[in-house]
């Protein structure tokens, strides 16, 4: 089916615009895989706050990153590229998801619709904050993607751009449930 991995993977960063399916991603290779997956939207944005856009003191966010890059075996999932040059350095695998804007809005609105109906725990969020996040989706492939795809240069062997998540995982398990062991680069 493509791509074999020369040993198995243990530590995968997962990238991509808002709604494109990365926590989905993480969450469903953590139960098969038996490997912690960490949002990085936790590190970057200051939980202690009950509403979005605070964003967490630098020199904390990038400690609590360095500790986690440490460990053996991790999932990371953000659209997060400066501060986290390090998981993409390490990592086995980087995946990157790049579904439809539409897919993504849709994604999205809803998301913003059942936390509103508190069907999914979440902090206070505004329309206004809503339109801000669709409107910077829209940018994202020129605005991110596309510069970290470019800055991701060196580590395009282990890059998987996938449409969705499933898409990831099938390329990262075979039929059997067992994750790819690669051969080589």
């Amino acid at each position: 089916m493509g791509r074999a991995w020369k040993s198995t993977p243990r530590r995968i960063h997962i990238i991509g615009a808002p709604g494109s399916g990365k926590s989905h991603a993480a969450i469903q290779l953590s139960k098969r895989a038996g490997i912690p997956a960490y949002d990085l939207n936790d590190l970057f944005w200051d939980r202690s706050v009950k509403r979005y856009g605070v964003r967490a003191p630098e020199i904390e966010r990038n400690a609590w990153f360095a500790e986690l890059v440490k460990q053996e075996c991790w999932i990371f999932e953000g659209v997060y590229l400066s501060w986290v040059q390090a998981g993409f350095d390490k990592a086995d695998v980087i995946g990157v998801l790049t579904p439809s804007a539409l897919l993504r809005d849709w994604r999205i609105i809803k998301r913003f619709v059942y936390r509103k109906l508190g069907m999914t725990p979440a902090k206070s969020e505004r329309i206004i904050d809503l339109c801000r996040l669709i409107q910077w989706n829209h940018q994202y492939e020129i605005a991110n993607l596309n510069p970290a795809l470019e800055s991701m240069k060196e580590h395009r062997w282990k890059t998987l751009v996938c449409l969705s998540a499933d898409d990831l995982i099938e390329h990262l398990f075979d039929a059997g449930g067992a994750i790819w062991r690669p051969s080589a680069r």
